[in-house]
């Protein structure tokens, strides 16, 4: 469920966290989106592309830093074309609505933001209050989430967790897989998974998709990597559906040329990141996609121009 904090004084319709946008009596004409992760980029360029004025605001210096930089800038690019206002590093100190009915949010730099709605995302919350864990040996953490090993076993050993109460990704697709492993772990049944290669897709407009490493990632580990790129404006697919800003990004060993990572941008970019997903987990590398025959025309083909973008700066 989505945190709560006390602090915020919560009102149907005026300050709002993400189950309660199915509850507005009608679109605002202003809004201020509080965090900047997963869920309040998508409703804010969701609302901002219904004509919303939409201003997000995060203590965070950037959008989503698990996400690849490059891809976080092309979104930030895209939601400025919006008319979205970003106030990213600022914290917000008071949230109130005044006496001429409008919600007002201050933050810590001094700054004023009056909108008719504030929508409140600073993340998920486990529903674990309800569920007398002291008594079965369990305590939960700040946030209601309880701690799993590599089989979801909390401390309590035939007692397992999955999805939102076990945190992050807290994606439906990677929470039922964890589901499933940890029903299997629990029969005693023999499971296999590439769960390590889950996709993560974000509905932003435009949507974006990611599985395996990231520049920063390979950066920190010091692997020595080059990337492939090709932009939709690049593919005939793109121009025909007339997205001109997508992108497909793979990321490669320099040395092996195995497949390490691939981020995508546009439309389609959670559909077609299941091809590098699959080429990932049997360890394929990216001449895989110079010797393959795509469709034509098809976003697929994005993979190959990829390939042969990275290959040819070796």
């Amino acid at each position: 469920m989505p945190a709560r904090p006390a602090h915020i004084p919560f009102t149907p319709g005026r300050i709002i966290d993400s189950d309660g946008v199915l509850d507005l009596p009608t679109i605002p004409r202003t809004m201020v989106v509080v965090g900047a992760g997963i869920i309040g980029c998508e409703y804010g360029s969701i609302f901002a592309t219904l004509g919303v004025e939409v201003t997000v605001v995060d203590s965070r210096d950037r959008l989503m830093e698990f996400v690849d930089r490059e891809i976080v800038e092309t979104l930030t690019y895209h939601m400025r074309r919006q008319n979205m206002t970003l106030r990213l590093g600022e914290a917000v100190t008071k949230v109130f609505i005044d006496d001429r009915d409008r919600v007002i949010t201050e933050l810590e730099s001094g700054k004023r933001i009056v909108t008719e709605t504030l929508l409140f995302s600073i993340g998920r919350q486990g529903a674990t209050a309800d569920l007398y864990l002291g008594a079965v040996g369990l305590q939960a953490d700040e946030r209601g989430r309880l701690h799993v090993n590599v089989n979801y076993q909390t401390a309590v050993e035939h007692i397992y967790a999955a999805g939102d109460v076990i945190g992050f990704p807290s994606l439906a697709s990677t929470s039922m897989e964890q589901g499933r492993l940890a029903a299997c772990h629990a029969l005693g049944l023999s499971c296999d998974s590439f769960s390590q290669l889950s996709p993560i897709g974000i509905y932003t407009i435009p949507e974006i998709s990611m599985v395996g490493e990231t520049e920063e990632s390979l950066t920190r580990a010091r692997v020595p990597y080059e990337l492939g790129i090709a932009r939709y404006a690049e593919i005939a697919r793109g121009q025909l559906i007339g997205d001109e800003h997508g992108m497909l990004k793979l990321l490669f060993h320099r040395d092996s040329l195995k497949l390490l990572g691939v981020h995508a941008i546009g439309e389609r970019a959670a559909e077609i990141i299941h091809i590098g997903q699959a080429v990932m987990a049997y360890g394929g590398t990216v001449p895989y996609f110079v010797d393959t025959v795509f469709n034509y025309p098809t976003l697929a083909e994005a993979y190959k121009i990829a390939a042969f973008d990275g290959l040819n700066k070796l």
